[in-house]
């Protein structure tokens, strides 16, 4: 019986030596094709703007790791962007996503913002579910969006 007092999770603010685990969880969710290299996730970071938010494990098996990221960005003229959100695939399903969003776009708010993009694959059937749960919708098609040729969506949400 897991104790209320020890939640097996934490959110927290994303630290430089997380950035490997951030490199290795992208390459679990995405494939090869389309996921971030070290490089791309670096540039990401240095954005201005930019803050990543992760979650750690607290229980036995995964204590200090972290177990998924969502990385952001807060544009000029009140825009923001989701780079990327990663959970490891054994925690999703368990509100983590949710969470995380939900801290990213208040964060985001604070910051001005008032509209927020991102990229979703069109395969991705579950993430676009998941995102239009959360008030995004579609806006265009993106052809050849990823660099392996396959296309994405451009969804928003506009806080009013």
């Amino acid at each position: 019986m897991s104790s209320s007092k020890n939640p097996p999770f934490r959110v927290r603010e994303y630290r430089p030596s997380d950035f490997p685990q951030l490199c290795a969880i992208d390459r679990l969710c995405f494939s090869e094709a389309i996921a971030y290299t070290p490089e791309e996730i670096a540039l990401g970071l240095a954005q201005p703007g930019a803050f990543a938010i992760v979650v750690e494990g607290q229980g036995a098996e995964e204590q200090g790791q972290v177990i998924a990221f969502v990385l952001a960005q807060a544009k000029r003229r009140g825009l923001g962007h989701i780079i990327t959100i990663d959970v490891r695939g054994e925690f999703r399903r368990l509100g983590l996503g949710r969470k995380m969003m939900e801290l990213v776009e208040e964060r985001l708010r604070q910051r001005g913002v008032s509209r927020i993009l991102l990229e979703v694959s069109t395969q991705n059937e579950h993430a676009i579910r998941f995102y239009q749960e959360l008030g995004y919708v579609n806006r265009r098609h993106l052809p050849g969006y990823y660099p392996d040729g396959s296309d994405a969506y451009l969804m928003e949400k506009v806080f009013s």
